[in-house]
């Protein structure tokens, strides 16, 4: 393809990844979202990719990683056995595809586009809520179901949080301490009160405390230690007042693990009643409960977990240096997703189901951080025909 003709391709699918991440928090459901992906992303980049239809890309070892896993998990139709798991498996092979190889980037890594795509998520969970306040079908204090795609408190919380990540660094570059105290607050407002989502929680208190970690190691002035150790102190009974006083934040520590541990027991001893090395499919797991045979649960919540299940030992250990290369990758390439995608990880060990699916959360959380940070290492530099 000609150099002119591929810009006005990847100028397209850059900005349709965009109104696709836009599509969770302003369409009303799964339908809506995955028949937009359907025909604005989907089709057309099948098309081009069957057609070889993209500027060459140079081979790596992350490249191939994802090339092998991918086509794993097709080992999965066999256990599935239905042609639902196979249009599943399409759709997920072929964002990635496209993300990787027509969409632009470098256009993802604008701090402008990370700051107002941030900003459009908050906005919409404040916005969201004060609606279903006003409407009455919440009271102020109950645990809110966002109205869009969007819905779930808990991945509501860990999207909100992976982009306050981001956009902490910004504001850190530019010294901006008012705003990201601003933010911070607003941030902890809805995960701890309007979405009462423990994962939401704790990412904040990670990404946060991570860097006044890091300021407390590299600070050279004793005065500037000694400011963050009182801050941070301060913070610490602020933030443990809330949990003390406030019944809100309360209620996230009386649900303790909410019955995770026991799930994740159930599933795994599940797993090796099957296929250890390749997998189960979900049926095999379907009936599992917990809280003593009170609460069905439908996946097991953990995204690493579920690799294992789903994709056996192989699937596992192929995904896992998957990401500790991506990591290692954004690392050196300085890359804000990078750490997009280590927090939404370390959040998802306590949610997520399978990564090949229909549009949803994941795709946003790991499959689209990933390939970003791929296609900085394999999209080579292509000549004017």
């Amino acid at each position: 393809m000609r150099w002119r003709q591929f810009a006005s391709v990847e100028r397209y699918f850059t900005y349709g990844l965009l109104l696709f991440v836009l599509a969770f928090i302003s369409l009303p459901s799964s339908k809506a979202v995955n028949n937009f992906y359907y025909v604005f992303l989907g089709l057309p980049g099948l098309w081009l990719l069957l057609r070889n239809r993209w500027p060459a890309a140079q081979s790596t070892l992350l490249l191939w990683l994802w090339v092998i896993f991918l086509l794993w998990t097709l080992v999965a139709s066999v256990q599935v056995a239905t042609f639902q798991y196979l249009k599943h498996w399409l759709y997920t092979a072929v964002f990635c595809g496209l993300t990787l190889l027509l969409v632009d980037h470098r256009f993802f890594r604008r701090d402008s586009v990370i700051h107002w795509l941030f900003i459009a998520v908050l906005v919409y969970m404040l916005l969201g809520t004060l609606y279903l306040w006003l409407a009455g079908l919440y009271v102020p204090g109950a645990r809110v179901n966002m109205p869009m795609r969007l819905g779930s408190p808990t991945y509501a919380s860990i999207v909100l949080v992976a982009f306050f990540s981001m956009v902490m660094l910004q504001l850190i570059r530019s010294h901006s301490w008012g705003l990201l105290g601003f933010y911070a607050v607003l941030v902890l407002f809805v995960a701890g009160y309007i979405l009462q989502s423990r994962a939401g929680v704790l990412g904040l208190m990670m990404v946060i405390g991570s860097v006044a970690l890091y300021w407390l190691w590299s600070a050279r002035k004793w005065w500037i230690r000694l400011s963050l150790v009182f801050v941070g102190l301060v913070a610490a009974i602020g933030v443990g007042y809330l949990f003390e006083a406030v019944s809100t934040f309360e209620r996230l520590i009386e649900r303790a693990d909410a019955g995770r541990f026991e799930l994740w027991k159930a599933h795994f001893q599940a797993f090796r009643d099957c296929h250890a090395w390749l997998g189960c499919a979900p049926a095999h797991f379907e009936g599992i409960t917990t809280y003593g045979g009170q609460l069905l649960v439908e996946h097991p919540h953990n995204v690493l977990f579920s690799v294992l299940l789903y994709h056996g030992w192989v699937g596992f250990f192929l995904f896992s240096a998957i990401l500790i290369l991506t990591l290692m990758s954004a690392s050196r390439q300085r890359n804000p997703w990078g750490l997009f995608l280590l927090i939404s990880l370390l959040m998802l060990m306590f949610e997520g189901g399978g990564l090949i699916d229909q549009p949803n959360e994941l795709w946003l959380l790991v499959l689209m951080p990933c390939m970003l940070i791929l296609a900085e290492n394999t999209r080579a530099r292509f000549t004017v025909g």
